[in-house]
């Protein structure tokens, strides 16, 4: 298996108020040896705790989005990243709450090469996750969704989670525009509608590290997430088919 350091490549976590969590998830990620904390970049979505502070302390690059939105912090990060001398080849993406394990990422890696993948998912359901990791509104979302590319683009997935690996130049061409909870969705389905080669690996997933979920721990934000989710994928659907 391919675990060698990829200076050519670049991590994007977004973060708002996640000072239980942020030192946990940092640390985790630069232990594994596969990733340079000085292609790290934490973006710190307007918090009104020690995130930011934190996040600074592991010399990483931190980065502040005062618009609050998941897709808002990723946009920034790749404004960034656009600035440097030397494109990445791809791209990280994962949470700042400690769900997501490290551990995992050599598997990421390996199946983008060995694979020759656009966009590698890292799927919490194909293996076994911590008890109480997700929420019963997730995964029937996640379930519906999944259903709803299975019917519209023939394909099968098992989860649309946070942690993946896109090719740099595969996700310029994905030309992503949300701002807020829609980002995964459409990097999913923009992904599909321009034939790019989508692969699933099983990770594991576990229960925060700290705090509360800002979806899974409030009902409404639940649904509002959901229904932007689905609205999301039919918009997309409408406006450029399958």
């Amino acid at each position: 298996m391919r675990v060698v350091v990829e200076n050519n490549s670049c991590v994007i976590i977004p973060a708002k108020n996640e000072e239980g969590s942020i030192a946990f998830a940092l640390k985790g990620l630069l232990d594994t040896k596969l990733i340079s904390k000085e292609n790290v970049y934490v973006v710190d979505n307007d918090s009104t705790d020690k995130t930011n502070e934190i996040a600074v302390s592991f010399g990483v690059n931190v980065l502040f989005e005062k618009e609050r939105g998941y897709g808002n912090a990723c946009l920034h990060a790749l404004s960034e990243i656009a600035k440097r001398k030397k494109q990445p080849d791809w791209i990280l993406v994962c949470d700042g709450d400690g769900s997501d394990d490290p551990g995992d990422l050599s598997l990421l890696i390996e199946a983008y090469h060995s694979q020759n993948a656009d966009l590698v998912i890292g799927s919490r359901t194909i293996k076994e996750v911590e008890k109480g990791s997700l929420g019963f509104l997730q995964k029937f979302g996640n379930w519906l969704t999944c259903l709803l590319i299975l019917i519209f683009f023939r394909q099968k997935f098992t989860d649309l989670g946070p942690f993946r690996i896109i090719r740099y130049q595969s996700l310029l061409k994905l030309n992503l525009i949300d701002k807020t909870w829609g980002w995964n969705i459409e990097m999913h389905v923009r992904a599909l509608q321009e034939k790019m080669k989508i692969v699933e690996v099983g990770v594991w997933y576990r229960r925060r590290h700290a705090g509360v979920s800002k979806i899974s721990g409030n009902l409404v934000m639940a649904i509002r997430v959901g229904i932007k989710i689905l609205y999301t994928f039919f918009k997309l659907l409408i406006l450029r088919g399958r």
